[in-house]
């Protein structure tokens, strides 16, 4: 029976090494491939899925990472600007909350904290799809701080209504339902964005230190390249 050198056997023993481990990698990212799979990774699925789909023609279709995000991100904008409106001075919400309230001053007061804050949450979702590249460690946690700011500054602004009635509070957050869903999709598909990248990585860093362990385990005390000692120790 032939016999295999050493350098056969590393050989391999790393292809096998290798194989396993990408393998592990990429399954973490294998369920990320269409709008519906990102859309499944949200806390609204359907509100992202009947956003997205629209877009794309096919809750199937393949869509890179870096549109996909960016859409979500543009949705997350276009509510926001919507919800603004709605607290407009003498809009019909604030009409309603002023009617509503003994408070007025409190209540006038919160309405005009919120344009505030929304105004400042526009500023972050700009900064997202102005800097939305994606590919990196570095950029995928700035668009995370900046999402989770507007995402903040939405939640202030329901705050601000803590002190009037529960009518007030539910008719406040019942108005920026929309607006707060997506943007919080848009966090969790950056999040998911980065979780796959990451896992990707790990996977590649993984694979040196199993490797090792495995060469360490395999390798002779001593070796003399391309050599196998037959029985007797002739070395034929």
């Amino acid at each position: 029976m032939a016999s295999v050198s050493y350098h056969e056997t590393l050989t391999i023993l790393i292809a096998s090494v290798m194989a396993v481990c990408v393998a592990a990698a990429q399954q973490e990212c294998s369920n990320l491939n269409s709008v519906e799979d990102f859309c499944n990774a949200t806390s609204f699925p359907d509100l992202c899925y009947d956003s997205l789909v629209p877009k794309n023609g096919s809750s199937i279709r393949t869509q890179p990472p870096q549109e996909i995000y960016n859409q979500s991100a543009e949705l997350a904008l276009s509510e926001v600007s919507k919800v603004l409106l709605e607290f407009a001075v003498n809009g019909t919400l604030e009409q309603l909350i002023v009617a509503r309230t003994s408070d007025n001053r409190l209540a006038l007061r919160a309405m005009e904290s919120c344009r505030v804050l929304f105004s400042l949450a526009l500023d972050n979702i700009h900064t997202c799809l102005s800097s939305s590249d994606v590919t990196t460690p570095e950029n995928r946690a700035s668009l995370r701080t900046w999402m989770g700011a507007a995402e903040a500054d939405l939640q202030t602004c329901q705050d601000g209504f803590d002190g009037l009635s529960y009518e007030i509070r539910d008719l406040v957050t019942e108005t920026q339902k929309n607006s707060t869903e997506y943007v919080i999709n848009s966090i969790d598909i950056i999040c998911a964005i980065d979780r796959c990248a990451n896992s990707t990585m790990d996977g590649n860093k993984n694979l040196s230190i199993k490797g090792r362990k495995l060469l360490q385990a395999a390798r002779p005390k001593t070796v003399n390249s391309d050599v196998v000692m037959a029985k007797g120790g002739s070395g034929n």
